[in-house]
Order: C-alpha cells, then sequence, then structure tokens
C-alpha cells in the first residue's frame, strides 16, 4: 500500500464514520426548543482587532488591570501555567501521516491519530496564549514568538493529514490556533503575512463548511456528534476573526446562530441531560460553551437562552458524580479515573450563567482532588486550565459554593432517559448512589445497548459498574465489548441484547436509525414519597435481535437511602432462558440464590427474593471480555461479572434485594417478607413496604 492509498484509505475510514446517523429526523427522539434569533445585529459589529474574548475597544483597561494587578482574571497563573512553557519552544512541523501498515486496524492507528491531535492542541494552546500574553503585556519578543506560531501552523497543508477529511481533531485545532493568531497580532502582521493566514484560514473553513453543508448535512443529521462540534470549536472563532473580512464569514455566522437557535441540543431535551453521557456533555459544553462566550463577547447576545441550558449543570451533578468511577454510561475516555477536571470547569460555567451555587461545589470537589490533571490524555491533548480560568474571570462571576443536600434523593431527567438516586451526596465514605439510563436514543453514536441498565456505588466502592477499558472508537473493546449488552448491568434472553451496532462494527445491513429504533423510555417515576422509584420499558431495544420478547420491563426502589430493589419483568412468545448479568472490577462470591461483591471499602449483596428462585439454573462468576483482542488490554486488570441464569419461560419475573455495607463498620441489617405483591423490608430496624 503506497502513501498515497494509505492516505485516502484514512480518509474514506474517516468518511464512513463522519457520515455515521443518516437522516434520522423522521425518528428524533425529542423536538428541540427553538428561539429566535433578530440577525440585522450582524448590520452594526466591530471591525476592529481583537475581537476574540477581549474588544479593541476593552484591550486597552484590561491592560491596565493586568499590570496594575498580575493576579487580575488569574492572569499570572494563565502566564505561569499555560504560557510561559512556549517561550522557548519551537513552532512545530507539520504532523507526519499515520504509518501505511496501521491503516486496516482501528487499534493501531489510533496511537498516531491521537499522537497528532494532542501536537495540534499544544500548538494551539501556544499560538493563542502567546497572542494574548504579547498583546495584553505589549510584548515585542512575545509578540513575535506568536507571530512564528500563526505563520508556521498556515504553512501546513489544508488538505494534508490536518485536513478536517484526515484528521478532524487535528483540524480544529489548527483552524482555531490560527484564527487567534490573526485576531489579536492583526496589527503587528504585514500585509503579506495576513493574506497568508487569511488564505489558509478560508481554505481550512470552507473545508469544515463544505462538510456541513453538503457531505452531512447537518440540518438532516443533527445527531453528527463531530459535525456539531466543529461549528463551536473553528467555524464561530474563525468566522469572528474573519468578520467583514471575508464575504462569506458573515454568512457561515448567521449558519451557526441559527444552528444554534433551531437544531441545538439535539442530543437533550428541557430536562439538561445528554443522551451521550458525561463524557460527551463534556466535550460538547467545553466548545459549546466557549463559542457561545465568544459571541456573547463580540455581539452582546446571550445565546444560554434555552431551557436546556437552565437545568444541564444538573446532569453531571447528579449522574458523573464526584466520588465514584465507572458509575456512569456511554463511550468514556475517563473511564476507571474520578471524574474530570474539565468537567469541574464546564459546570462552573454554568454556575456563571445561572447562578448555581451547587455547581461551586462540584467544582471545588474535583478541583481540589484532580491535581495530577495535565498527566492525563484527555485533558492534555484537550484542555488548557489557565486560559480557562482567564475567560471565566474576565466574563463571569465566581461565587461561593453551596453543598447539594445529604437527604436521600432521585433526580431524573425523564426526557433524555436518565436517572440518579443519592444519599450523603456531599460524604464520600457515607455517599450511597446509583446511576440507571433508559433512554429513546438508544445505542446511537456514543451510546451504548443499555437501556434499563444500572451502576451502584457505596460508601467509596463502584461495586456494579462498567466494565472494560477506552482504547479509542471502533477499536475490539468499544465494539465487542463496551457497546454490547452482555458488558452491562443486564438481562439477556436466549443470550440475546438490544441492537448496539455501527458503521465500525461492519454489521451487514446497519443503519443508523435502528439504533434509535432500539431505544427505552422511563415510564414512570416517584421523586417526593419515602420510597423513591423509576422504572423503565426497554421492550423495543431487544426486539431487532429478538422478536419473540413482547416485553421487558424494569423498575427499582430506593429504600432509607440504603438499600435498592429491582423487579425485572419480561414476556415472549416462545420459552426463553434469562442471564442475569452484573458486572464489577472487584472479587465476586456466589451462593444457591444470590451472590456478593467484596469491595476495598464496601459490599454489595445481591439476593433473589421471589419465586423465581425456582427457575434459578445456576450463579457462576465469569472473567475476561468475550471476544476482545488480548493485546488490547494486556497488562491491565481483568475484570469480571456474575451471570446468573433462569430457565426457559414464557414470563420473567425476578425481583432482586442488593444491600450495600460498609466493611469497616457496621453491617446494613436487613430482612424482608414478600405477601402477594407487598413486599415489607426491615432495614436496620425500620418496616419499609414497597407495592410491586
Amino acid at each position: 500500500m503506497s502513501n498515497d492509498k494509505s492516505f485516502d484509505a484514512i480518509k474514506k475510514i474517516k468518511l464512513e464514520n463522519d457520515k455515521s446517523a443518516g437522516n434520522l429526523l423522521d425518528v428524533m427522539p425529542v423536538k428541540v426548543q427553538q428561539t429566535e434569533v433578530d440577525l440585522s445585529f450582524l448590520d452594526n459589529l466591530s471591525t476592529a482587532h481583537p475581537r476574540l474574548l477581549v474588544q479593541n475597544k476593552d484591550l486597552e483597561d484590561f491592560r491596565a488591570a493586568v499590570k496594575k494587578d498580575p493576579s487580575h482574571c488569574k492572569f499570572d497563573a494563565f502566564m505561569s501555567n499555560s504560557t510561559n512553557k512556549f517561550l522557548d519552544t519551537e513552532p512545530y512541523d507539520e504532523p507526519e501521516a499515520y504509518p501505511e501498515e496501521t491503516v486496516g486496524k482501528a487499534s493501531l492507528w489510533r496511537p498516531y491519530w491521537r499522537k497528532m491531535y494532542v501536537q495540534c492542541q499544544m500548538a494551539f494552546n501556544a499560538t493563542r496564549n502567546l497572542s494574548i500574553a504579547g498583546i495584553l503585556l505589549d510584548d515585542a519578543e512575545i509578540i513575535a514568538k506568536a507571530k512564528a506560531w500563526t505563520l508556521k501552523l498556515a504553512s501546513y497543508d489544508p488538505e494534508g493529514v490536518t485536513s478536517r477529511a484526515y484528521n478532524d481533531e487535528a483540524a480544529f485545532r489548527v483552524i482555531a490556533a490560527m484564527a487567534w493568531g490573526y485576531d489579536w497580532l492583526y496589527e503587528h502582521l504585514n500585509d503579506a503575512e495576513r493574506k497568508t493566514i487569511k488564505d489558509a484560514l478560508v481554505v481550512r473553513l470552507e473545508e469544515i463548511m463544505h462538510h456541513l453543508e453538503v457531505t452531512v448535512d447537518l440540518l438532516a443529521n443533527p445527531l453528527n456528534s463531530h459535525g456539531v462540534r466543529s461549528i463551536s470549536s473553528a467555524v464561530v472563532p474563525t468566522c469572528i476573526a474573519l468578520y467583514n473580512e471575508y464575504p462569506k464569514a458573515r454568512q457561515y455566522m448567521e449558519y451557526s446562530i441559527e444552528y444554534y437557535a433551531v437544531h441545538y441540543p439535539p442530543w437533550g431535551g428541557t430536562d439538561g441531560a445528554w443522551a451521550e453521557g458525561p463524557d460527551y456533555w463534556n466535550t460538547q459544553m467545553a466548545f459549546l460553551g466557549e463559542a457561545f462566550d465568544l459571541i456573547k463577547s463580540y455581539t452582546s447576545i446571550n445565546m444560554f437562552n434555552k431551557e436546556f441550558y437552565k437545568n444541564t449543570g444538573d446532569f453531571p451533578l447528579y449522574c458523573m458524580p464526584v466520588h465514584s468511577k465507572r458509575a456512569s454510561f456511554c463511550d468514556q475516555s475517563s473511564i476507571g479515573d474520578f471524574p474530570g477536571l474539565k468537567l469541574a470547569y464546564n459546570i462552573k460555567h454554568y454556575a456563571g450563567v445561572n447562578n448555581k451555587p451547587e455547581y461551586i461545589w462540584y467544582y471545588n470537589q474535583l478541583k481540589n482532588r484532580d491535581t495530577e490533571a495535565h498527566t492525563k490524555f484527555y485533558n492534555y491533548g484537550w484542555w488548557d486550565f489557565g486560559y480557562d480560568d482567564l475567560r471565566f474571570d474576565y466574563l463571569w462571576n465566581d461565587m461561593a459554593e453551596v453543598a447539594p443536600s445529604d437527604e436521600p434523593l432521585l433526580k431524573v431527567f425523564p426526557i433524555t432517559g436518565w436517572a440518579a438516586f443519592h444519599s450523603n451526596m456531599t460524604k464520600r465514605d457515607e455517599h450511597v448512589h446509583m446511576v440507571y439510563k433508559c433512554s429513546p436514543f438508544g445505542s446511537i453514536s456514543h451510546s451504548h445497548g443499555d437501556q434499563n441498565a444500572f451502576t451502584l456505588h457505596a460508601f467509596g466502592d463502584t461495586l456494579a459498574s462498567i466494565t472494560g477499558y477506552y482504547g479509542g472508537f471502533g477499536v475490539d473493546m468499544h465494539l465487542k465489548w463496551r457497546r454490547q449488552t452482555f458488558a452491562k448491568n443486564l438481562p439477556l434472553f436466549d443470550g440475546k441484547g438490544q441492537y448496539a451496532e455501527n458503521t465500525s462494527s461492519k454489521f451487514e445491513g446497519h443503519q443508523d436509525r435502528y439504533c434509535v429504533e432500539a431505544g427505552g423510555k422511563i415510564t414512570d417515576y416517584e421523586t417526593d414519597a419515602d420510597v423513591k422509584f423509576v422504572e423503565g420499558d426497554a421492550t423495543t431495544s431487544y426486539q431487532f435481535f429478538n422478536p419473540e420478547l413482547e416485553s421487558y420491563k424494569r423498575k427499582i426502589w430506593f429504600a432509607k437511602g440504603k438499600v435498592f430493589v429491582i423487579r425485572d419483568t419480561a414476556s415472549m412468545k416462545t420459552e426463553q432462558d434469562l442471564t442475569w448479568n452484573m458486572h464489577t472490577t472487584f472479587a465476586t462470591k456466589t451462593a444457591d440464590a444470590g451472590f456478593e461483591i467484596v469491595g476495598e471499602k464496601a459490599t454489595l449483596d445481591v439476593q433473589f427474593i421471589n419465586d423465581c428462585t425456582n427457575n434459578l439454573s445456576s450463579i457462576e462468576n465469569v472473567e475476561g471480555f468475550g471476544e476482545v483482542d488480548p493485546a488490547e488490554y494486556e497488562g491491565l486488570e481483568i475484570h469480571r461479572h456474575v451471570e446468573a441464569k433462569f430457565k426457559p419461560a414464557k414470563e420473567h419475573n425476578v425481583l432482586t434485594l442488593l444491600v450495600p455495607s460498609k466493611i469497616d463498620g457496621a453491617k446494613t441489617e436487613v430482612s424482608h417478607t414478600l405477601a402477594g405483591n407487598t413486599l415489607t423490608l426491615v432495614i436496620d430496624g425500620e418496616t419499609v413496604n414497597i407495592e410491586l
């Protein structure tokens, strides 16, 4: 395979992934709230530079404030943590293509893809930060270094390895970096330098916009995750930098603003949740938040004017809890770690937007703990926290934290299909929580075949978890394990799970609409009663592979902030067995009618407590990741799950009691009796009745 063929092969693979999701307007699970924006404000925008973040008219005041107090807007930390390291760094040469021998397998070329975008992120940080610092400090030497970086990036081949078609993550970073350099250094560039940078910006901008408007037709394909993000990360800053200097900049600015007003967010409803999960909420909100900040600063237009933005900070607060690992859903580059520091910055942003001091508590918890954030690839390849601090302090007001309630609670996001139970939410060693998902988005894009699934965390351990590792989209661990139902805390019927294929899996006859059609829905919930519950229907999630399945529902109760009860009911046209799975990274002990998970700080006792035990044929501990290529997890811990198998029947009714307890502390004492449809629990001496 020649280098040219290798180059074309990567572009072909990239295009197949980019076009994933197809035209799904007719099956979109949520109706996007639309707002009207009078675009006439675009007639009167400033033509002076800079325009990105700080406006030309405000530049002298900001410069004077920094000179008087170097800590103003944390500028001193911006210099020491994010800028000084580039003062003696030469601009990077253009990255090289992936080795041709890696093209055929995602797990082989993904490391080179990641290396490239990380290099471009560093170039972006250097260009933007040196440009800002040079102008604010009026330092000719720093300005010269910023110019060198900007011109170097302008020399990269816009149709080469940093093009959108080859590596869009690299492309977004390169164009955004040049936009910042062009804007902030404008008065220090000669005509030839301006033309060189502008020409490179225009070529790259046109490639991105052609992809959005023609190749994927984003307005008809709103679930194109990277397409959506290209608007905020690349189009908005570039169009602001080129406004009134490139005729189409206004046209593309109108496209961007109208897209956000009419079509966004495609992944969530007014409840504020994000169907792709907290890690993709994180990346979307990071770039969207900055784009909205840049629009606000340049135009004075507030784009945070939908119900979604008022509620969306609640999503990570409850569904990516500060004290837990492996306790949420969907693709997660941070899987196995505590919630990452960028999540803290994003939720702090919404504290500023919505005056929510509980979000500051979340931010402080993560900020104080994640002291090594700079060592993690999903941070240093993506975020610059020194710049984030500067931007937040320049535009938004900080506030004192207010801790959320420690009382037992259930937070439900019914439109998007997520829910979370909590008690002792602020106390790490006492915190008990369960995150639950039954989403109408099914397994589309970065979602998985996990409708009606849950994770359970107690007293410092995530006991029932998401197993496996993150190796990138399309690798074996992703396709053959983490996307699949058998890797979730869910039942299988005759060994069959939910539809979770995508373009990367090469499933014959695959259509992305099948992923959405395999969605579930939260059908009932109670947040105010002493015993709180949520119920979901995941019937359609299983029916692609199992048309004989007539119904599958799961209901979960939370009693006294200590104990969970789960009821799984299913009916089939023909007799089918049921395999009830629970996954963990800890040791397990099996028994006749249940099992125990033994963590480092806590245990989870799981008992089947109704007459389903009459059909219980076996309970086994199973290790490993199925058919995943062992090379992908070489040297890493092997995880495990418990399989409880029930004999074939046309109807299944499995009632399960889950009791977490501390290892070094009093064990939670629970007894139960079942009379008809009434389950009576005695929990540490207190009686609770649950009507099933």
